[in-house]
């Protein structure tokens, strides 16, 4: 499993929209496997963990997650701090009775 972690300043809300109305597109690109979008309000700040099935999937992907991600942020009127990637080393998941 590997990630793309990018960072964003501007109005959480509108990333919200912004980044809601992109979802289906995101779930097409192949390899592609789940994310989070987070959020501080307060600090009108937010991220996205964006995880992919391989190394090779996260790379293929980078040209579309790019244009993605710029029309997303450019509608927020928001700025992009920062786009990493990482290989996934552990993951702990809860317990599914709680």
């Amino acid at each position: 499993m590997h990630a793309r972690v990018s960072s964003y300043e501007g109005d959480v809300d509108r990333l919200i929209e912004g980044f809601e109305r992109q979802a289906d597109l995101v779930r097409e690109l192949d390899g592609f496997a789940h994310a989070y979008l987070l959020v501080d309000r307060a600090g009108s700040r937010a991220m996205i963990v964006a995880l992919w099935n391989s190394a090779e999937a996260l790379d293929a992907s980078a040209s579309r997650a790019a244009h993605l991600r710029e029309e997303a942020s450019e509608a927020a009127a928001a700025t992009v701090g920062s786009v990493d990637s990482y290989e996934v080393a552990l993951e702990v998941a809860g317990d599914a009775g709680d």
